[in-house]
């Protein structure tokens, strides 16, 4: 981890940032379709689905203590499985809670 990217750091930017998701005013959404959140797969633009919610993942990057190069591969898709099998124990919402976009749209959850 770099200098001043810690989770020390993390927590310090998630306590004064405003709109770290992104959203610019708009409400959480609850009609993300997978589709949608594969166009978002780069590391200037990275969604990612967790748990069936979408979050914009994108500024948590470089804090991330494994390396963005462990995330950018998730970039796009529904990475809850990878997730699930290293943390598990991980508070989602306490850790990237204020990266949260919205809902993945449950028909698209089912197909």
């Amino acid at each position: 981890v770099r200098k001043g990217f810690g989770l020390h750091d993390w927590m310090n930017l998630l306590r004064h940032a405003k709109d770290l998701a992104q959203r610019r005013g708009a409400p959480i959404r609850r009609d993300i379709t997978p589709q949608e959140v594969k166009l978002h797969n780069k590391p200037y633009d990275g969604w990612m689905i967790l748990r069936g919610k979408v979050y914009n993942v994108t500024p948590y990057m470089a804090y991330h203590p494994g390396g963005d190069k462990i995330l950018i591969p998730c970039l796009g898709k529904d990475a809850t499985v990878l997730f699930d099998k290293y943390h598990s124990w991980v508070n989602l919402d306490g850790l990237i809670g204020a990266l949260l976009l919205g809902y993945v749209k449950v028909e698209a959850m089912r197909a």
